[in-house]
């Protein structure tokens, strides 16, 4: 169909979000978060969706807390375990063979918390694995069932990102940090009452620092937000930029404009640079600083011990203060985790509202429960008093009252923006109508199964689409269990045949997307063999010639001719010349239909479609300005 029309009946174009969203591919570490920092709407409310999804792996989730459990009270006794074997095996009474075999039960005990990390690590993955192929086959079956009004409102760009982008988040944020903020507080938790445990002076020491430490991860942590914000739209300015020049270079080479864009290019490649830069330099400046940190809680530890050893004694040993030197390092760990992976946490969430949003959308149009089949259709349509807008406030098609027969050529003209396009969307139900109704053998389409409807309908359009596989595939994509004799016969008749089998692979060579290896006229060509093996009652042909030289349209014609035989048929056509044999020509203008007949007798009335086709033989220049 015409995108040009089907953007002016709209009123406006669609704008589709071009920028892609940040997350990335690969599974970041939650100390390396990368994309846009996001907040949902409903924090609880995803949070709540997301763990409820998750709850189905509640068995992998069981193991994980066990060993994330694990973990952390050993890694908690490691530290007491050690300074317990230095206090009583080398400070108080000397033995190397006793001090060994504690090494030993250390060893064991971090070999253990090891084991038990891994173990979480591993089902973690697991379940977060099988929870992420669970909303790419959700989403992307719902929408399959979702309505085409829902992908232009959308844009392409953004439903792709969220069913791509958008998951990965999700997946880094449960492998990485769901396991990281859990581990974290547990860790924290355990840490705290060790600590308390062993000596409740040393404990306020570090404990002391933690304001520091929260204020500095507070304003590191913004700074990096706002230069990974303006790394990730850089991103996506580069992106943009590059997809730009790529669906462009026809055009950039017809102007000699090379140069131009590739400067151009350098200059969004060089911002990019930058902005990559200053993100990378804040984001890990929060390392030395927590380092500093970590070196100044030891000391104090060391001095304050140090100094309760000696005016006290003691409980203050070696093997104490050394436990607590592990002990901090260890509580400042889980909190920077916590901070960390926050930012990954709250994007997560974000996009997972956006996932559950697509999920939560309800296709406008629908089968009724019990609707009528149309297994066997002769092919009568009607359209009766039909209103239409794409918008509530507006009007693209009013009054429409159009009947065809079976077998019949109803051809529909037009300047652009009239609301040919649309008239055979309403008759595929993509949309429905907003008054009147329309009829396939005296069933009003809205009553029908949708299935059964479009299983009836062909349509030919002037870019035709073909999927990257090979062109049996493609030509039996409408009827999958055909044998192949029946689409070489479907070629056949096609005018298709000749260029195929000319092919290196014959009918197994393989498509590149769209068909952009083949030329325009074979790609037509091609599309009537898919539709003719189809074998629908009802065809629709939109502009399937206007974009061929004169000669390709001679041969395109002779398929059109054998594909439309016995078929009532609806040809969208900016060319005239193409429907002078229609049965019924409907002349649309101003969204409503203002001449009907066939080519003499409207040439007879010397009305609007007698002046559009004078001027198209008489000032062909002008007719294709107007896209009639």
């Amino acid at each position: 169909m015409s995108g040009q029309e089907r953007r002016q009946e709209h009123g406006s174009a669609r704008s589709a979000e071009g920028e892609r969203r940040g997350g990335g591919a690969g599974a970041a570490g939650p100390g390396r978060f990368r994309g846009r920092v996001e907040q949902p709407k409903d924090f609880r409310g995803a949070l709540g969706r997301l763990l409820q999804a998750f709850g189905k792996e509640w068995r992998a989730l069981v193991v994980v807390t066990i060993g994330i459990i694990g973990y952390s009270v050993l890694r908690a006794l490691g530290p007491a375990t050690l300074g317990r074997a230095i206090t009583e095996h080398i400070e108080l009474n000397p033995s190397v063979e006793a001090f060994v075999r504690q090494i030993m039960v250390v060893l064991g005990i971090y070999g253990g918390a090891w084991g038990l990390e891994a173990i979480a690590r591993v089902f973690t993955v697991r379940a977060s694995n099988r929870l992420v192929f669970r909303l790419r086959r959700d989403s992307f079956a719902h929408l399959q069932r979702l309505s085409m009004s829902f992908f232009e409102k959308r844009g392409v760009g953004d439903v792709i990102s969220r069913v791509t982008n958008d998951i990965e988040m999700v997946y880094n944020a449960l492998t990485n940090g769901m396991a990281e903020l859990v581990g974290g507080l547990f860790s924290l938790v355990v840490t705290l009452v060790a600590m308390v445990a062993l000596d409740w002076r040393l404990s306020l020491v570090v404990f002391a620092l933690l304001p520091l430490l929260i204020f500095v991860t507070r304003f590191i942590g913004k700074k990096v937000r706002e230069a990974f914000r303006d790394n990730q739209a850089m991103i996506g300015a580069l992106s943009a930029s590059l997809n730009e020049s790529i669906s462009s270079v026809k055009l950039i080479k017809t102007f000699h404009k090379e140069t131009d864009t590739q400067s151009r290019f350098r200059d969004v490649n060089s911002r990019a640079r930058d902005a990559g830069t200053r993100a990378e330099v804040v984001a890990f400046a929060i390392h030395p600083i927590m380092r500093i940190i970590n070196g100044i809680a030891q000391a104090l530890v060391v001095g304050l011990g140090g100094f309760l050893a000696v005016r006290l004694g003691g409980t203050y040993t070696v093997g104490l203060i050394a436990a607590f030197l592990i002990y901090s390092t260890r509580f400042f760990e889980p909190l920077r985790q916590i901070t960390q992976v926050y930012n990954l946490i709250q994007s997560a969430l974000a996009g997972a509202e956006r996932i559950f949003e697509v999920m939560d959308t309800q296709p406008e149009i629908t089968s009724k429960p019990g609707a009528d089949r149309l297994d066997e259709v002769r092919g009568d349509v009607a359209f009766e008093e039909v209103e239409f807008g794409y918008e509530p406030e507006q009007t693209v098609v009013h009054n429409i009252n159009l009947e065809a027969k079976s077998g019949q050529v109803v051809a529909i003209v037009g300047p652009t923006g009239a609301g040919k396009t649309t008239l055979v969307n309403l008759l595929s139900r993509f949309y429905d109508v907003r008054g009147g109704r329309i009829t396939v053998d005296g069933v009003d389409i809205r009553e029908a199964d949708v299935d059964s409807l479009r299983t009836q309908m062909g349509v030919v359009l002037q870019e035709p689409y073909f999927f990257a596989d090979t062109i049996m595939a493609n030509i039996k994509y409408g009827k999958p269990k055909a044998s192949d004799e029946e689409a070489y016969a479907a070629a056949a008749t096609a005018d298709a045949d000749h260029f195929i089998r000319r092919l290196p692979d014959g009918y197994e060579t393989h498509l590149l997307e769209r068909g952009a290896n083949l030329s325009e006229g074979e790609r037509q060509l091609l599309a009537i063999a898919r539709a003719i093996l189809a074998n629908p009652r009802i065809l629709v042909l939109d502009e399937a010639t206007s974009s061929v030289d004169s000669l390709t349209e001679a041969t395109i014609q002779k398929g059109l001719m054998a594909l439309m035989e016995g078929r009532t048929s609806f040809i969208i056509a900016h060319r005239l010349s193409t429907i002078r044999n229609a049965d019924q020509v409907v002349v649309l203008h101003d969204h409503q239909i203002v001449e009907r007949g066939t080519h003499e007798e409207l040439m007879a009335a010397d009305g609007f479609y007698s002046r559009l086709y004078r001027m198209q033989f008489e000032r062909p220049e002008i007719t294709e300005e107007m896209s009639i």
